[in-house]
């Protein structure tokens, strides 16, 4: 049995719902600390998500698979020191930043390049230097 539509509304529920709102209540208010706890959870969760595209065909069809994501989700926005965000940004995605980002960098830029020169041959019909 295959995660059905009404798992994936479920796992964006909540995923998104709540972290989105309360990141919009944290730019709203003067606590920098609160932005960027949700700043860490929206870093988190692009990376996750990444992972999930070859997790979830492997796992899907276990028994709990959706509810221990939905419990993954909702540990990673715990309003903790502790909070699975909070562990996962400090402890392995951001020193893995710090250390590959110039590659990183190098990397993206070969990307935007290659798709602007295609944006500007289907737009234009010609290429153009950014």
């Amino acid at each position: 049995l295959k995660m059905s539509a009404h798992a994936t509304i479920i796992r964006a529920a909540v995923g998104f719902v709540y972290p989105a709102y309360k990141s919009l209540q944290a730019v709203m208010s003067d606590e920098r600390a609160d932005a960027l706890t949700w700043l860490r959870y929206w870093v988190v969760l692009a990376v996750v998500s990444l992972v999930e595209t070859v997790a979830d065909p492997l796992f899907d069809f276990f028994p709990g698979y959706l509810l221990g994501k939905c419990i993954f989700l909702v540990w990673c926005m715990a309003p903790s020191e502790k909070s699975g965000a909070n562990l996962l940004f400090t402890q392995i995605i951001f020193p893995l930043f710090k250390k590959h980002h110039e590659d990183i960098d190098f990397q993206a830029k070969i990307v935007h390049d290659s798709v602007m020169q295609k944006i500007e041959r289907y737009v234009y019909g010609k290429q153009r230097k950014w």
